[in-house]
């Protein structure tokens, strides 16, 4: 047991003994009870105990009712997924075949269809864990057929059961007074890096578990929940104000203390949007490429476009008027309006005779534009786009205050 890492010797066996989620624990208890299992999912952030939980769950079902196979969606493709597929239809004794993904989001399309068939004709129970927003990392089709749960983080109380577990393994370490407030602030809900920070004190021969004896083994320690947001804030802030050496600076910050690197990404696709827009189309390119290059390659090599993702958006002009736009149109959106006529779809021969389409001209057949008005008649003189004079947008001002003095008074 010496070589077995700290984090597996406290894995719980079963689900009473995982800490937290007890909502879930309980639904998932009936399900063993009244032998019913249902296909589900779990998402969280890494380290948050969704392996755990489900292993546990697998653990106590009867194994003469259920057929359990467990495959990586990293390291396992549709090849295997048929192979396990094929099984069910020879399985002895018509055991009801149960698959469980872990890290499931990434299974590619074809993939996650040739679970789908086999899934709705209930063949096989699907069970997975993500990382990622199920609404985007699964397949419509297929999310529409699972249960999705999300896993909560764990409590101050909960943590202190798990430094109770460890002390019970290692009696001759002290954890400090308020270490388990300390590790919910500095390392949030990841639990596996909680027990594998721990475990390389006890490693270096540290007998006092506090925060300053982590300072032995992390780089930078002090990046705590509240700092999360202050430097997340301060980052924003700087590539918004077109500072490119503060943001820079405010990343480094951020990846050299852990900071989950598509974290600070999704933020950058927002930022490129919300304060660039049309003043430079390019930044939500740029964003969304390093967005896809940090997922692809991971930590540490990310950085790289990050850093030029910061310092482009940085750099370019900035613009909010698509975030102003937006804004204003969603004030009129409780007023009672009617669809015109000429821009309602005549999919039916009913909704032909109803009128619907009638009128409507097709802008090409035009040379591309034409004198007309698509918002609904009481409001079809608020103008809630005002481009400014700024990048690329100047030009969309122009163009579109050509078209605007075209028909103004049409």
């Amino acid at each position: 047991m010496n070589n077995v890492p700290l984090y597996e010797k406290l894995r719980p066996k079963k689900l009473e003994n995982v800490l937290g989620n007890e909502k879930l624990k309980n639904m998932l208890n009936t399900w063993i009870s009244n032998n019913k299992i249902k296909s589900f999912v779990i998402y969280g952030p890494p380290g948050s105990g969704k392996t755990t939980l489900i292993s546990a769950f697998l653990n106590e079902l009867n194994k003469s009712f259920y057929e359990i196979y467990t495959i990586s969606g990293a390291l396992e493709g549709s090849k295997t997924l048929k192979k396990i597929i094929s099984s069910t239809q020879s399985t002895l004794f018509n055991k009801q075949t149960i698959l469980f993904v872990d890290e499931i989001h990434r299974l590619n399309k074809k993939e996650q269809d040739v679970l789908l068939l086999h899934v709705e004709k209930g063949d096989l129970i699907l069970i997975g864990s993500t990382t990622e927003n199920p609404s985007f990392a699964i397949n419509p089709a297929l999310l529409s057929r699972i249960l999705i749960f999300e896993i909560s983080t764990l409590s101050e109380h909960e943590i202190k059961i798990l430094l109770d577990k460890i002390k019970r393994i290692y009696p001759h370490i002290h954890f400090s007074k308020g270490l388990n407030k300390i590790l919910k602030d500095f390392f949030s809900y990841d639990i596996r890096r909680i027990i594998n920070t721990i475990e390389a004190l006890i490693d270096m021969g540290i007998n006092e578990i506090n925060a300053k004896s982590f300072k032995e083994v992390l780089p930078v320690f002090g990046y705590s929940k509240e700092d999360k947001y202050d430097i997340i804030s301060a980052f924003i802030k700087s590539i918004r104000g077109s500072d490119p050496d503060a943001a820079v600076f405010y990343l480094a910050y951020m990846l050299e203390n852990g900071e989950d690197p598509l974290y600070i990404a999704r933020r950058l696709i927002i930022l490129a949007s919300e304060d660039i827009g049309l003043a430079d189309p390019m930044a939500l390119n740029i964003a969304v490429s390093a967005f896809l290059a940090t997922k692809e390659i991971g930590y540490p090599e990310c950085l790289y476009p990050l850093t030029e993702a910061t310092i482009y958006l940085s750099a370019v002009p900035k613009s909010n008027s698509t975030l102003e736009s937006y804004n204003k149109a969603k004030i009129y959106i409780d007023k009672k309006i009617d669809i015109p006529m000429k821009l309602r779809n005549p999919v039916t021969k009913f909704m032909k005779n109803k009128e619907y389409g009638k009128n409507y001209k097709y802008p090409h057949d035009f040379g591309g534009f034409i004198k007309e008005t698509y918002l609904p008649e009481n409001i079809r003189n608020i103008q809630f786009y005002n481009p400014k004079n700024i990048g690329f947008e100047n030009k969309i001002k122009q163009r579109l205050k050509k078209l605007w003095e075209e028909f103004k008074n049409y």
